[in-house]
């Protein structure tokens, strides 16, 4: 059952042919995982250690409900397996190849993903990575209507990875607006 009623969707995400699982599914699974965790082990060469290594953070004002890297470390590896099971089950139905954007999103939302940490805590800029996860909900957004519509279980797997970005966009976003 779609979202939405399909005469108002647009054509991207409108009724897809019956999907063909792709041949050498499970290499394609490996591949989405080895994608995802080389983009998340880019991202956490700037972010704060758990072993102390804080930089600046620590004299950010930052929200109570702000999560710490003790939370952050095992929630985005939950996520990037989330990514590569939405992906690769999007990808082995076909779904890059019927609607463009679900694989072009899929890489440029792994690519915004990653610089974020380069952003904010490398560059220790709280307004260019509050931009650049603005930008990340927005095609996460996007690419989770597409995933939902071409794979239930990649929506909800989707889904939430979405729910963190929103948060760690609201966490940002109070960091910068305290921090200026």
């Amino acid at each position: 059952m779609a979202l939405l009623p399909t005469s108002i969707l647009p054509f991207w995400i409108g009724p897809h042919p019956e999907p063909v699982a792709a041949p050498h599914s499970k290499a394609g699974l490996g591949a989405f995982f080895a994608i995802c965790y080389t983009a998340g082990m880019y991202a956490s060469l700037y972010a704060p250690s758990m072993a102390g290594d804080w930089g600046w953070y620590p004299r950010l004002s930052k929200p109570t409900w702000a999560p710490t890297p003790q939370l952050t470390g095992p929630v985005w590896m939950v996520l990037y397996a989330c990514m590569a099971v939405a992906g690769w089950r999007v990808w082995r139905l076909g779904g890059f190849r019927l609607v463009p954007i679900a694989g072009i999103g899929f890489g440029a939302q792994l690519f915004l993903q990653a610089i974020w940490s380069t952003l904010f805590y490398g560059s220790q800029s709280t307004l260019a990575g509050f931009v650049d996860l603005v930008c990340l909900f927005g095609l996460v957004t996007t690419l989770w209507f597409i995933y939902s519509s071409i794979d239930k279980l990649a929506g909800r797997l989707w889904l939430a990875y979405l729910m963190w970005i929103g948060f760690q966009t609201a966490v940002n976003g109070v960091i910068w607006w305290r921090n200026g």
